[in-house]
């Protein structure tokens, strides 16, 4: 593996997960609510949702990297399952922790600790394909993990627990339905 391309599209990943998930936040309102604009944008302003773009937009760029440096499938595959839930747990602590800190959420705060998160998701796969040997017994795990992370992502904007996760803080509602009934279905 070429660990100086990986490296630059590691870094190029930091900006198109970036601006990828941004894409994904409008793409349910810019496909008109489709099924497909459900799978893959966000249908609310829930943590989950938000989550959810950034996990795919992170799969995404894993994919391209994949393709384009061809690195160890196995260990790339831990490495990127590892970052994907190192994003969206540091995510959501963060957002919980300073929200139950200052009593509120600040937009221009949500978006520099999304770019930052990113940031820190990229380098840490990065790091771990430095040492991708150790990888290879987890790869079984990760997959197991990331199938279970793209069956949450791909189920809770149509069935959503009702958790505080899930709960759109605008309409109080929890995945498409709070959509729906904006809309007066």
């Amino acid at each position: 593996m070429n660990m100086k391309l990986f490296r630059k599209l590691e870094t190029a990943g930091v900006f198109v997960v970036f601006a990828v998930a941004s894409f994904l936040h409008f793409l349910y309102d810019l496909t008109g609510g489709t099924v497909l604009g459900a799978l893959f944008g966000a249908v609310n302003e829930s943590t989950w949702e938000h989550l959810k773009i950034f996990a795919i937009a992170y799969i995404f760029w894993a994919l391209v990297e994949l393709v384009w440096a061809k690195p160890p499938f196995r260990c790339f595959v831990v490495a990127k399952t590892l970052g994907v839930y190192g994003l969206i747990s540091a995510i959501t602590a963060f957002f919980y922790l300073y929200t139950s800190v200052v009593g509120r959420s600040y937009i221009a705060v949500d978006i520099a600790m999304s770019f930052v998160f990113t940031a820190l998701a990229q380098l840490f796969s990065c790091f771990l394909m430095r040492n991708y040997e150790k990888l290879k017994p987890f790869f079984y795990t990760s997959v197991m993990f990331l199938a279970l992370l793209l069956s949450a992502i791909l189920c809770f904007s149509y069935y959503p627990p009702e958790v505080f996760l899930f709960k759109d803080p605008i309409t109080g509602g929890y995945g498409v339905m709070t959509c729906l009934q904006c809309c007066a279905w």
